[in-house]
């Protein structure tokens, strides 16, 4: 059964691809600031904000970057991405 969120995952899924392992500690801001950077991805992820809203896009693609790498959250750092103020920093 899908998801509602799957799309995020899918997104999260092709952005991690993207960056270089191991995956640094604040890999889930990379991601965001990684969708900012590409148009495609920035558009999927205009798309999903708009059909599930920003804040729930956000909190999926943290927590699908922790599933998808193994990593369990760590202390709450801010973003340097404009798509978000914060996130958890997963150490190796």
């Amino acid at each position: 059964m899908a998801r509602k969120t799957d799309g995020v995952r899918d997104l999260v899924r092709e952005v991690l691809h993207a960056i270089p392992k191991p995956y640094p500690s604040d890999v889930t801001d990379r991601v965001c600031q990684a969708i900012e950077a590409n148009r495609s991805w920035k558009a999927r992820y205009d798309e999903l904000a708009s059909d599930l809203r920003a804040w729930v896009v956000n909190n999926w693609i943290g927590q699908y970057t922790a599933e998808l790498t193994g990593r369990k959250s760590g202390k709450q750092k801010k973003a340097n991405s404009a798509l978000i103020t914060g996130y958890k920093e997963l150490p190796a």
